[in-house]
């Protein structure tokens, strides 16, 4: 009969699921600090991909492929993500420029308005200071035509003498 011991297999099978835990933590603390933009091994600002966290974590990017599934699931969910909250980022931003396109429409629209009624108002003016230049033109000239009359009367210069 052959046996085999079995101490030395369940010792590997510990030590291999204890690195195992060791490198799904290393992995999910890299992946954490890329994502808060706080790396240690990486740039900061480093997209967050397979191999950047692999970098982070100091474990081969293989390994990852092999053995971490659900942090490559994590890393692929939060690039699907990040589109998503830039598409909304953006379209919010274009809901607040449009409302401020609108806000400001409406003020070009008041100040044409307030331009159209001192344009009339100006309009109206100049035509009334015309006709008030028309009349004093012709009371000048009938003031002209009256002391004409009187001088021509002789009573001017009584009128101009004194006693």
């Amino acid at each position: 009969m052959s046996t085999k011991p079995t101490g030395n297999a369940d010792a590997l099978r510990g030590h291999k699921e204890a690195s195992v835990r060791q490198t799904r933590e290393a992995l999910e603390m890299a992946l954490a600090r890329l994502r808060n933009g706080n790396p240690k091994c990486v740039k900061r600002g480093t997209a967050i991909t397979a191999a950047s966290v692999a970098e982070e974590a100091d474990v081969d990017r293989s390994t990852l492929y092999r053995y971490h599934g659900p942090i490559l699931t994590e890393i692929r969910k939060l690039n699907d993500a990040t589109p998503k909250k830039k598409l909304e980022a953006k379209r919010g931003e274009l809901a607040e420029a449009i409302a401020k396109v609108r806000e400001y429409r409406g003020v070009v629209e008041e100040l044409q308005a307030e331009l159209v009624s001192w344009a009339r108002q100006n309009y109206t003016l100049s035509h009334r200071v015309q006709e008030l230049e028309d009349l004093l033109c012709q009371r000048d000239r009938l003031i002209e035509g009256l002391q004409a009359r009187l001088k021509d009367a002789g009573k001017i210069e009584v009128v101009g003498r004194s006693g």
